[in-house]
């Protein structure tokens, strides 16, 4: 049997969701809320003190959802530059996307909400995971983290002049690809790439 309060906190989540989606953080009202749950604001109250609290369990559960896609979508990619494609893709494009079908969903990506900079960082451990062998036997003088992070804000810059979905997913592929042939173990005797 589930916790009354867990159950009610999880369907103010999902009601929010869609709230922030459609008007962004700053024009969403506890109101606004209250109201797609189906709650009155003083039950609302009693589960999350003030908009902020509500966004930031909205963003928790969205980085939940989308670091379990991404495990599950990479667990049976065979090599690294699949695994840093699909994340990347599923990352910065379908991120991209959802802003394009909703404008005002920008603020699910405003770093000025600690929240945002916690998936940030959740996302960068992620790819740091997923790069740590390749970048330990490569020829690199960086840590998984400072390659995954480098990778994590180049994405953001990405989505920031794409024109297109196409046009960022095309973005992606070219840097995934350079940081591919980077990570490409040295295996010649005196230190070159293998032809």
């Amino acid at each position: 049997m589930s916790d009354p309060a867990s159950s009610r906190r999880s369907h103010i989540v999902g009601a929010a969701t869609s709230i922030f989606l459609r008007y962004g953080f700053g024009r969403t009202t506890m109101a606004d809320i209250a109201q797609a749950a189906g709650l009155t604001r003083p039950t609302l109250y009693l589960t999350f003190p003030d908009k902020e609290s509500v966004f930031q369990a909205v963003v928790e559960a969205m980085i939940e959802e989308k670091m379990s896609q991404i495990r599950t979508g990479i667990s049976d990619l065979p090599t690294v530059d699949r695994k840093l494609l699909y994340a990347c893709n599923a990352w910065a494009a379908e991120g991209y996307e959802l802003v394009q079908a909703h404008p005002d969903a920008r603020d699910m990506f405003d770093l000025g909400f600690k929240s945002v900079c916690a998936a940030y960082q959740a996302f960068e451990d992620l790819i740091a995971d997923i790069l740590r062998d390749a970048v330990d036997r490569s020829a690199l003088d960086l840590s998984p983290a400072k390659l995954a992070r480098s990778i994590v804000y180049a994405l953001k810059g990405f989505k920031d002049v794409a024109t297109s979905s196409a046009d960022l997913r095309t973005l992606i592929a070219t840097h995934v690809a350079v940081v591919s042939a980077a990570l490409s173990p040295l295996s010649n005797k005196d230190g070159t790439r293998p032809k």
